[in-house]
């Protein structure tokens, strides 16, 4: 089954901050990681840079991501978030599967035929994000990681990948 190995729903937001605040209060997450990333991807017009501000918190086997655009390549954001800036609500953008190389999300990507959006990485850890709008109403996000890429991202001890 092609979504075997989620681990992880991300939203988009037009203030990190605010939606931190509001999905800890609200659901009780905490131990965010937060940083903020400028990164080379690959998109289907050739090379850019995207810049994002980004939360993550594990809530047992899932992820929650959170991602706030800054600049560069932002257009598969700007579908999702609202048009007006002062709404800070979160909107759900793609969900991430784990794969194990950057082989085995090539074969799934041809497999499929779906459009590539981006994709792009940081060491030890590799993205790919397919346009799946038309079927699914988001993203669908490949990943791989060493097993370093995976620590850092707090994957959990013994969960396994199923």
């Amino acid at each position: 089954m092609f979504l075997r190995g989620h681990y992880q729903n991300a939203y988009v937001t037009h203030d990190l901050k605010w939606a931190i605040d509001a999905c800890s209060r609200r659901y009780g997450l905490e131990n965010w990681t937060t940083f903020e990333v400028e990164l080379d991807v690959g998109t289907p017009a050739g090379p850019n840079k995207q810049a994002t501000k980004v939360a993550c918190v594990w809530d047992g086997s899932l992820q929650l991501e959170l991602i706030e655009p800054v600049s560069g390549y932002i257009d598969p954001f700007l579908p999702y978030l609202p048009k007006d800036k002062a709404d800070r609500s979160l909107r759900l953008h793609h969900i991430s599967l784990r794969r194990e190389d950057r082989a085995e999300i090539a074969a799934e990507v041809e497999k499929l035929g779906l459009p590539m959006v981006c994709e792009g990485g940081i060491p030890d850890l590799f993205f790919t994000y397919l346009d799946t709008r038309d079927t699914l109403g988001h993203y669908l996000e490949y990943v791989c990681a060493t097993p370093a890429g995976w620590a850092m991202v707090g994957w959990p001890e013994g969960r396994a990948v199923v």
